[in-house]
């Protein structure tokens, strides 16, 4: 049978020790932004007092990963879903994973990775299938909670930066 190389079609890889086919390749990622909660607090005159921030939220991970012509990713991602949601009996168990996702270049030089820690599903959207459409590229669009996230980035990114690699200090030579 001659199978598509999804490898070819994209530079972000992903993955998880929680499923089995991997890498995933995305077309489409956001590398998730932060907001930072600060307190509304008045002080004499109504002047506003400047306060740090007391919490931290990390916005949802995004992704559309390529489905192989077989749909094996996608049955795989259900059958995780439906072995621990029950929609009969309503029981419905906390699944939790960790992701990564890798970020190449357009040499497929690894720029940096994200890992993503006590994932969660938040939603599988629709795969739309189209007799009318060209492509035989399909995409499984998912959106990821998650607690937290670290970034790792690539040793030359750090060399580039003047930082050494684990520590971000400056150099002796730029001090």
């Amino acid at each position: 049978m001659n199978y598509a190389n999804l490898a070819q079609r994209t530079n972000w890889i992903a993955g998880s020790d929680y499923f089995e086919n991997l890498p995933f390749y995305l077309t489409f990622c956001n590398i998730p932004g932060l907001n930072f909660g600060h307190p509304e607090a008045g002080g004499r005159g109504s002047a506003k007092l400047n306060l740090s921030g007391d919490t931290l939220t990390y916005n949802p991970l995004s992704l559309e990963m390529l489905i192989d012509e077989d749909f094996i990713i996608y049955h795989e991602f259900m059958e995780k879903i439906e072995k621990n949601i029950s929609v009969d009996r309503g029981s419905f168990a906390n699944i939790e994973f960790d992701f990564w996702v890798q970020i190449n270049n357009n040499k497929g030089h690894k720029l940096f990775k994200m890992e993503f820690y006590h994932c969660r599903i938040e939603t599988i959207s629709d795969i739309v299938l189209d007799t009318t459409d060209d492509t035989t590229e399909y995409t499984l669009p998912i959106d990821l909670k998650y607690d937290y996230y670290k970034r790792i980035p690539n040793n030359l990114l750090y060399e580039k930066l003047g930082y050494e690699p684990g520590n971000f200090n400056l150099t002796e030579s730029e001090t």
